[in-house]
């Protein structure tokens, strides 16, 4: 499809039809500038996603259903189209800014294993094989190997998923908490009146990749942010996972709700107390200090 000529189509129709005032510029612009405006939205996906649904609000007013048929509906099925190649292109991962295109990504624990492939590489090296991680904010490459051999590359990427698979078996085999999931069942509702401040809560079983889906993961002590408070103008929730004490974020959608005490497993209840008693001693000693 030409982006240009689908442009102009998609130019006519807005000039014509825009009943809600969104493309009025259309109406008293340049042509060839608006036709321009409009080709390059084609090229970004955020964009081809918001005509659609601009399109089809102003078609949601159209009685005549020969018009939608004729004029709607081809210009949705060429949006669509779009839409599905930049989607699929977006998709499309590379190794940092090199050439080798990722084609198998296995997460497991605290690692991404990739296996990428570079049919131009120099030397002949077009497979590779790294290890991956990232802590919200920055990516990391770390192990990284070439070869010129495909079943040993592939062997490579194969030996260090099996090394990940391990060490998450043992992390679990070695974990002395129970590992049953609470479910909605063992929480009150999350009720976004309330306040989550200084509860335990326990998050989805969903939101954790399936290797971490264990009860003992799921809970945690909520410490702050916009999204813990009563009627939130936000989502940030700050937590300490009981567990392992480790400070994480999620997001308050992304919650069961406070676990109901009778549900409350004792182990988690003396850890949520040594957190809050340690909290209390901190903001008391910077007190002191002010």
């Amino acid at each position: 499809m030409d982006n240009k000529i689908f442009a102009r189509e998609l130019y006519e129709f807005l000039k014509g039809h825009d009943e809600y005032g969104h493309y009025e510029r259309y109406e008293t612009g340049e042509p060839q500038d608006c036709i321009a405006e409009i080709e390059s939205f084609l090229s970004d996906l955020p964009m081809v996603r918001e005509t659609i649904r601009d399109i089809e609000d102003i078609s949601d007013t159209f009685d005549d259903h020969e018009v939608y048929v004729t004029e709607v509906k081809p210009l949705l099925e060429g949006l669509r189209e779009i839409e599905g190649k930049l989607d699929a292109k977006k998709r499309i991962r590379m190794v940092s800014d090199t050439a080798y295109e990722v084609q198998h990504a296995i997460q497991i624990g605290d690692k991404e294993i990739l296996f990428a492939v570079d049919e131009k590489a120099k030397d002949g090296m077009c497979y590779f094989v790294g290890n991956y991680t990232c802590n919200g904010l920055f990516g990391q490459y770390a192990d990284c190997m070439a070869s010129d051999e495909f079943l040993e590359a592939m062997q490579e990427f194969t030996d260090r998923v099996n090394k990940q698979i391990k060490a998450i078996e043992n992390e679990i085999s070695q974990s002395p908490m129970p590992h049953e999931l609470f479910t909605s069942e063992h929480c009150y509702p999350n009720d976004y009146s309330q306040s989550l401040e200084g509860k335990i809560v326990a998050i989805k079983a969903i939101v954790f990749r399936p290797e971490y889906r264990r009860g003992d993961n799921q809970l945690v002590l909520v410490t702050g942010g916009n999204g813990a408070r009563a009627n939130p103008n936000g989502n940030a929730v700050y937590c300490t996972h009981l567990n392992d004490g480790k400070h994480t974020r999620f997001e308050r959608y992304e919650m069961l709700g406070e676990v109901k005490a009778e549900f409350l497993p004792l182990w988690a209840t003396e850890k949520a107390a040594e957190i809050q008693a340690e909290k209390s001693s901190t903001e008391k000693r910077r007190d002191k200090e002010r």
